[in-house]
């Protein structure tokens, strides 16, 4: 009798516990900084008190559990509260009937988000205690956005399971879905997992093999054995196999042989090697991103609590603004990576003086400006400044340019009168005759 194969699948009551946990620990450290900056305080009576110790040796504010309810009264209306943390603490368990006044700071806008002034005052909570609180929120959404996403798959690959096979497959249809194996749903060029049905990696690219051996990719036509290329349309049966250089027509008027080539837009920009570039960039930005974002998210904290004359509220509240600000900036540029490439022409460059003040100096520069109008009617512009004036030198009025997202660089359509080509990697300047950038050593556009 063949054992039954274990789902690997998070059941939904443990992952509605885990989402809990999760929420509920981000919602104390937050709670915790809101009251710390933006709370009020308030004599508040407490009248349950309990302190259990759990071990003499632990850490300092780690020996008891304290429990504790109080309560108290904003603008006549009565807010109660329940805590239990770690402490040193030993005060005397409360008789019934018996209270005890203590210090409640709160929301003024939300009272029901309340603690004791002990817990949620920086001059108390103590340094370790606040820096885990600015970092626990972090470390928290990340862990939930983990399991987020590892459900999602699990929940992917479970309906993936369950899709029927259509019963109205053509002959050919049949023979593709026979053809296909566990293989098959990885990239054969980079070897990333492919979604379900994909005709193209969404990591690389390239295109993924939905046709049966024996039959072309592009045209489905069939292939004698042995043939790299379809003698239908000419197409490289093999992905790693070059294409057969085609002359276009526009290539094909240009003045001379050495120009073959430079007429036109590349190709390149879908070659596995642009397209491998174009991921480590995103993982370059990716890394500088979070960088961005925790230098001062943790720098200016622990200069609060270095430097007497920079209070930790403060440099707490900067810090936590620029890291908003830089994580803010660095969203919009990852998404406009993911924008499609648009073409446009060339239709106005112009250059203005302009001034500056700074550092109680008044300083002059200029900057240069290339308009651009796309074939979708829309404006764009290249604002550059001073001696950085690349593209502003290298476009002419009247060229036909193409944009691409993936690395934020400019391709001229008509490169056959010009004597350097820029990398659309690294932006680096190559002699015309280059094929690879001499920096980068990624291909030209060409």
């Amino acid at each position: 009798m063949s054992k039954k194969k274990k789902s690997k699948n998070i059941p939904l009551p443990i992952l509605i516990l885990i989402y809990a946990v999760l929420l509920f620990a981000m919602y104390l450290s937050l709670s915790t900084l809101a009251l710390a900056i933006w709370g009020d305080s308030v004599m508040g009576t407490v009248d349950s008190y309990d302190s259990h110790r759990d071990d003499t040796t632990a850490q300092e504010n780690r020996s008891r559990t304290i429990s504790k309810g109080y309560w108290f009264v904003v603008s006549g209306k009565e807010y109660r509260g329940y805590v239990m943390y770690q402490s040193d603490e030993a005060w005397p368990s409360l008789t019934e009937g018996e209270t005890r006044s203590e210090r409640i700071r709160y929301l003024g806008l939300f009272p029901y988000v309340n603690k004791p002034s002990a817990l949620c005052e920086f001059d108390e909570m103590g340094e370790v205690a606040i820096i885990y609180h600015i970092l626990a929120p972090i470390g928290y959404l990340l862990l939930l956005l983990l399991v987020i996403r590892t459900a999602r798959r699990g929940k992917k690959k479970k309906t993936a399971a369950r899709k029927p096979a259509g019963k109205s497959a053509t002959s050919r249809e049949s023979q593709i879905i026979e053809a296909r194996s566990d293989i098959d749903m990885f990239c054969p060029n980079c070897g990333n997992k492919l979604p379900e049905g994909a005709a193209f990696c969404p990591s690389c690219g390239a295109k993924t093999q939905t046709n049966a051996p024996g039959v072309c990719k592009a045209c489905d036509a069939e292939l004698p054995e042995g043939a790299e290329f379809c003698i239908g349309c000419g197409k490289a049966v093999n992905l790693r196999t070059p294409e057969p250089m085609e002359v276009s027509q526009a290539a094909s008027s240009a003045p001379s042989q050495g120009d073959a080539g430079l007429v036109g837009f590349s190709d390149r920009c879908n070659s596995p090697e642009i397209l491998a570039a174009a991921q480590k960039n995103k993982k370059s930005s990716i890394g500088c991103m979070w960088i961005l974002v925790f230098v001062p998210l943790i720098g200016f904290p622990i200069a609060g609590l270095l430097m007497d004359d920079f209070p930790f509220g403060e440099s707490a509240v900067i810090g936590v603004g620029i890291a908003l600000v830089m994580l803010i900036i660095n969203v919009f540029a990852l998404r406009r990576a993911k924008l499609p490439m648009w073409e446009g022409i060339v239709t106005n460059k112009f250059s203005k003086e302009k001034y500056e003040h700074k550092d109680d100096a008044s300083k002059t520069y200029t900057e240069y400006t290339v308009a651009i109008t796309t074939d979708a009617g829309k404006k764009k512009t290249i604002v550059e400044k001073d001696s950085r004036r690349d593209m502003y030198d290298y476009l002419d009025v009247g060229d036909k340019v193409r944009f691409h997202p993936k690395f934020g660089t400019y391709e001229k359509y008509d490169k056959s009168k010009d004597r350097i080509i820029y990398c659309n990697v690294c932006s680096m300047m190559n002699p015309i005759q280059n094929d690879r950038c001499k920096r980068c050593n990624n291909l030209l556009f060409k």
